[in-house]
């Protein structure tokens, strides 16, 4: 958890000077929160694998998040433009974040 504010808070800062006009190539919110829960999922499952290197939960991770983009059938660009899209918002961004953290909840219970 502490690594999702560390990542949440370094988005925020580069987000900052983006520009805020919603195009085609942004997932709708709902969607968003949906590829980010199961973003976290994955790097939660490369987290619970201690036993291997640096480089091999960097692959592992690279590799989960590919096949996450797949299950919503999104591309890297359009998920980029999205986080890109969402960032410039704070107040957004955190609430997408509560929602995340809430499906990621539900699902431990």
């Amino acid at each position: 958890m502490k690594k999702l504010y560390i990542i949440i808070s370094l988005i925020l800062l580069v987000s900052c000077s983006k520009n805020t006009s919603k195009d085609s190539e942004v997932l709708e919110e709902k969607v968003f929160i949906e590829v980010l829960t199961d973003i976290q999922k994955s790097q939660a499952l490369v987290n619970s694998k201690a036993d291997t290197s640096i480089d091999i939960r960097n692959l592992r991770l690279k590799t989960y998040n590919e096949e996450v983009l797949k299950k919503h059938k999104i591309n890297k660009e359009k998920y980029n433009k999205s986080v890109e899209y969402y960032t410039t918002d704070p107040n957004k961004f955190s609430k997408i974040l509560e929602e995340v953290v809430k499906n990621l909840n539900k699902d431990v219970s």
